[in-house]
């Protein structure tokens, strides 16, 4: 897939937006590629028609769209009647946590971590437990998990696939975590989002149907915004397979919530109902651009080591053994103007890491990367 300079300097999303024309951006998640043909259509037909009333066509459309689409994608069908729409993939994670907890209750991440999970248990006045992952491999290690819980303990945020190390939790893995949570009596909010860039050899297993304890404690957050490059869409389905929180959001009105608007809701249904050649041509680039990357990687001499991905579109870079280990990213914006996250954002121990979004053109891929490989080897 091929991806327009000029068009993506134009962009008012914060990606190309923030820093200056001569920065190449790699850091916040959003694809660089033109969504789906039929996507652009479908919004299209709003525009045209003036169509901005109250619209529901495809609010109600979405939760049937999406249980079809992930038995189809991942071999298992969440109950239509255990489903709900959320405006966001955190607006579900935080209304389902604080559903379960109260100020100063535990709630257990996995860093390295999506950052938003951690503001979210802090600005809620709940108690961050940090389980901390080891590279390179970044695996679920149960011990750590276990001593990590007290009787405070509620909720955990589960990241699968997992972001920002792309590594995907295995059965061995899931069944593990499962009898720890069950033993604990814990809620799972399962954050499956990337479940769609899974990359050839690997396959996504979600929560919910991989183990009999985790089928009514946990709730599985599904939405089409990083498959589908619909971040701006704000639309979300969530497959509620706790009974007790079911039981909660029943008792808020029907709007306390939200809903997504029409425009998210006709983007996130012909992702889900027309767009698996799109995803599998964007996959196919992504690929490419991952493995690249990571040959390109393992043949520089600078230190530099990549944790290579089994999904998502993201590169966990570790420059502890370079000549840039303090702060990567922002010595590289300075001597490279290129722009990758910081590592410490995703955790406190991860200051010698940055994260790299590779889903853009491989020009730019190339172009990234010889900036990057150029300043580490000076």
């Amino acid at each position: 897939m091929k991806v327009d300079r000029q068009r993506l300097r134009s962009l008012k999303g914060i990606k190309w937006s923030k820093y200056g024309p001569d920065v190449i951006p790699a850091w916040v998640a959003d694809m660089d590629f033109l969504p789906s043909p039929r996507i652009l259509s479908e919004i299209q037909k709003i525009v045209d028609l003036g169509d901005f009333g109250y619209r529901y066509h495809d609010v109600d459309l979405l939760i049937p769209a999406w249980c079809e689409w992930v038995e189809e994608s991942h071999g298992w069908l969440p109950p239509a009647d255990e489903c709900r729409v959320f405006t966001s993939s955190m607006n579900a994670l935080e209304a389902v946590m604080l559903l379960h907890t109260e100020p100063g209750d535990g709630v257990v991440l996995f860093s390295p971590i999506y950052m938003p999970f951690r503001a979210a248990i802090e600005q809620a006045g709940r108690t961050v437990v940090d389980v901390q992952l080891q590279g390179p491999d970044w695996k679920f290690e149960a011990n750590s998990f276990k001593d990590s819980l007290d009787s405070k303990t509620r909720v955990v945020l589960f990241c699968q696939p997992h972001n920002p190390t792309g590594h995907i939790y295995t059965k061995e893995e899931i069944n593990d975590f499962a009898e720890i949570v069950a033993e604990h009596d814990l809620i799972v909010i399962s954050d499956e989002i990337w479940a769609d860039l899974v990359f050839e050899g690997n396959k996504h297993l979600s929560l919910f149907p991989n183990h009999d304890k985790l089928r009514n404690r946990t709730v599985t957050i599904g939405s089409a915004s990083k498959a589908f490059n619909l971040a701006g869409a704000r639309c979300c389905v969530a497959h509620v397979g706790s009974a007790s929180t079911r039981s909660h959001l029943e008792k808020y009105p029907d709007h306390y919530f939200g809903l997504p608007s029409s425009f998210g809701s006709a983007a996130t249904v012909a992702a889900w109902k027309y767009g698996k050649s799109w995803l599998q041509d964007a996959k196919e680039q992504i690929q490419h651009n991952r493995d690249y990357i990571y040959s390109r990687i393992l043949e520089d001499p600078s230190g530099l080591t990549m944790h290579l991905p089994e999904s998502t579109y993201l590169g966990w870079l570790d420059f502890s053994n370079t000549s840039l280990s303090h702060q990567p990213s922002k010595e590289l914006l300075y001597k490279a103007q290129i722009a990758l996250e910081p590592g410490d954002k995703f955790g406190e121990q991860c200051g010698s890491f940055a994260r790299l979004n590779f889903a853009t053109g491989i020009d730019i891929v190339e172009e990234l990367l010889e900036r990057m490989l150029t300043a580490l080897n000076r």
